[in-house]
């Protein structure tokens, strides 16, 4: 092949990689809040040694394949030949670097180690697949110039008429997927699809210029490597000031994100989870006892969180509130406690919480006869990390769990529990769950003898049941004989996604967003909500009972949350949920203060005059209940701790956060974002404060280092069965 048509091909790699990372930087900067504009140059960098490898790959390509390409354009057998090859050798690629993928799977401990051993085998095979590449496309045209040689043949290789058939059958299934699967186009990873589109416009376009215009060789040529070199060497070196731009190629669905991941473990030089280099933070790259994620030694002299200074400030003020108090008067000894849980609803998102539209309006009116806890939050932003909180008073990290091959885990039997402890005092205890989940996942209700399987199963033809548990719960109410108290657990999931509008339920604007239709789910639900509320309010004296409200996690549809509405941060909005109790005092009482579902077991042990145990986080709120006083603590801490990732080798807690009545510092340990907040007045937690509140933010990045060390010390979860698991999937 002429020098020539060989700078084309090099140029022309080199101008479809750059498009394809600024498509993808594009997409990132419109699907996910915390990337912005300003960092597609250092995004481009970071892929830029990917962009460098591809083009002296299809240089070789083009080279390998100089027979196909006579004359200054193909012949249209040419042509048909490498499109009827191409997904063939894009198949065989995939295929093999499956394969690769696949028996490397917990051979190796290291993670890094392995994505970097999968990235060199995948390589391998792509050079192999390309070296043969031309035979196979001589053989494809060979048998073309046979079938060619009868009319039917030439009829089924026409291009005028397969290229445009195959163009309207894409475009008739895009216009299909939105009506059959409405929320899959949100899901969507659209920054591949962006890459993807960018660089298949870009490298015929690229290639059509260069050959038409041999006078941009040369000045190309001695630009555009150059400057992704020092793109990718900024990248490289980027100054911490500059930390922000990591949101951009750190664990996102983008080939950037990829690179990195497979170089983040080599450049790990201490092997502490953290880099001096693209701007992780690490002030001492060969000492693993001083990184960002070090936990700070305050008055020391020595700055082991690489803040920049050590920390001298005291941080005894900061406690936990009381776990008992004495137990109040004018309460049953033991009353019935009626525990109705919902999934996925945020605070903000009732008429409790002061919604713009009136989502809830039966909740709102039975809220006035109890105490709305208004900054209530969930340890964790989905169900079987947030659900320990509500059952244990304790982290989804604190719990043992039993291994199996999918989550959620079991606990053990022995597991101190909400179930257990009224079980042990004498009640009678039933739990009704809203969905099949819970069934497979029983041990959720410990505790809980009687574990209604069937109800759950009583839906309308959108999967909806709010109905059914609610007659189910009133027939058990009504049908008590109170010669035990009752215990009755009662956990909705009509708003929980897919969302679908119920038969008979009120519209939210057109009905069509997924919020629009999660509005009228919970709106529905609001009516089973009302019709148990009357009913416990009908069959017992206000004295003789206990009835609490709350979500799992929250549920949000901001700018944060565009492809999944929960479970994949630690952030204000998915953490915020209601919780509303009623009991014989404090009635129509609206509290301020720090609030958790971890707070739920010591209030429901204290007013049972029942001793905490002393593994339980929470504080009592029966001062909040009595008096009207906001809880003691002072933080409240959340967490996204994953227990399956011990199976892999990988990090275990993932998020962590530490939050005050009036800031939240948050720790995307994944990721390498630290970000401290306003959060009553940044609903987005999107505005970092940290410049202007120096030491707010250094004293809480202490705390959260203080009580992440607190957790890795009592981590149970799957940790002492992580090498079992690991020789079951050898």
């Amino acid at each position: 092949m002429p020098s020539n048509t060989s700078r084309v091909a090099f140029l022309s790699m080199l101008l479809t990689g750059v498009c394809a990372l600024s498509a993808e930087a594009l997409s990132l900067t419109l699907s996910e809040p915390t990337v912005a504009l300003w960092m597609l140059p250092i995004h481009v960098g970071v892929g830029g040694p990917l962009v460098l490898l591809a083009a002296a790959l299809g240089t070789a390509a083009a080279t390998s394949w100089a027979r196909l390409w006579e004359g200054r354009l193909p012949a249209p057998l040419n042509l048909v030949a490498w499109l009827l090859s191409a997904p063939l050798l894009l198949g065989a690629w995939v295929l093999a670097s499956t394969l690769v993928t696949l028996g490397l799977e917990g051979r190796i401990a290291t993670p890094w180690m392995s994505a970097l051993l999968s990235a060199l085998l995948s390589a391998l095979a792509a050079l192999f697949i390309v070296a043969m590449g031309a035979p196979l496309v001589l053989m494809v045209r060979r048998l073309l110039r046979m079938v060619t040689g009868y009319a039917w043949g030439r009829f089924l290789l026409r291009i005028d008429l397969w290229v445009p058939a195959a163009l309207a059958g894409g475009a008739l299934l895009a216009m299909l997927m939105p009506l059959v699967a409405p929320g899959a186009l949100k899901v969507l990873p659209w920054s591949y699809v962006a890459t993807g589109c960018a660089g298949a416009a870009a490298l015929p376009l690229s290639w059509v210029l260069l050959r038409a215009r041999p006078g941009l060789h040369t000045p190309l040529l001695r630009a555009l490597p150059a400057a992704l070199v020092a793109l990718s060497l900024f990248s490289l070196l980027m100054p911490r000031a500059l930390e922000r731009a990591r949101s951009s190629f750190g664990d996102q669905p983008a080939l950037a994100s990829h690179l990195y991941t497979a170089l983040s473990g080599p450049l790990d030089f201490d092997d502490d989870g953290a880099l001096s280099l693209y701007a992780g933070g690490d002030c001492a790259p060969f000492d693993p006892s001083r990184g960002p994620h070090q936990l700070e030694t305050p008055n020391d002299g020595i700055d082991q969180n690489c803040s920049g200074a050590d920390l001298t400030y005291d941080v005894a003020d900061f406690g936990p509130g009381p776990s008992r108090v004495a137990p109040p008067e004018g309460i049953a000894r033991r009353p019935h406690i009626i525990l109705v849980t919902t999934d996925a609803l945020s605070f903000s998102h009732t008429s409790v919480g002061g919604y713009e539209r009136d989502t809830t309006p039966h909740l709102a009116a039975w809220a006035e006869r109890a105490t709305v806890f208004e900054t209530a939050f969930s340890t964790s932003t989905s169900t079987r990390l947030s659900m320990p909180g509500i059952i244990a008073s304790k982290m989804n990290s604190q719990m043992r769990m039993r291994d199996r091959r999918v989550h959620p885990y079991p606990y053990p039997a022995d597991e101190v529990t909400l179930g257990t402890l009224l079980r042990d005092a004498g009640y009678r205890t039933v739990h009704i769950p809203g969905d099949r989940y819970f069934v497979r996942w029983r041990t959720h209700a410990l505790g809980f003898e009687e574990f209604d399987t069937r109800t759950y199963k009583t839906t309308d033809e959108q999967g909806h049941n709010s109905p059914a548990l609610t007659d189910r719960a009133i027939e058990i109410i009504e049908e008590h004989d109170d010669e035990r108290p009752l215990a009755l657990w009662v956990h909705y999931f009509d708003h929980h996604g897919p969302y679908t509008i119920p038969e008979g339920a009120k519209t939210f604007g057109k009905g069509k967003s997924n919020m629009e239709r999660f509005e009228s789910e919970l709106w529905f639900a609001d009516q089973s909500w009302k019709r148990l509320i009357e009913t416990v309010e009908a069959r017992w004296e206000p004295e003789d009972y206990v009835m609490v409200f709350t979500s799992d996690h929250g549920e949000a549809f901001d700018a944060n949350h565009q492809r999944h509405h929960h479970g994949y941060n630690v952030l204000t909005r998915p953490l915020h949920v209601p919780l509303i109790i009623q009991a014989p005092f404090g009635r129509g009482q609206r509290v301020d203060g720090l609030a958790a579902h971890i707070d739920l077991l010591p209030t429901l042990a204290n007013l049972l005059d029942l001793p905490p145990h002393e593994d339980w986080l929470g504080e009592t709120l029966v001062p909040s209940l009595v008096e009207g006083t906001p809880p003691q603590k002072d933080v409240l801490h959340s967490l996204f701790y994953i227990p399956e990732a011990a199976k892999r080798g990988e990090e275990t807690f993932q998020m962590i956060g530490t939050r005050t009545d009036d800031f939240y510092y948050f720790d995307d340990r994944k990721n390498g974002v630290r970000r401290l907040v306003r959060w009553r007045d940044d609903p987005l937690d999107a505005h970092d404060v940290a410049p202007a509140e120096p030491e707010t933010a250094e004293i809480l990045r202490y705390i959260t280092g203080q009580r992440l060390q607190w957790l890795r010390e009592r981590e149970q979860a799957l940790t002492p069965f992580a090498k079992d698991a690991e020789k079951a999937n050898e």
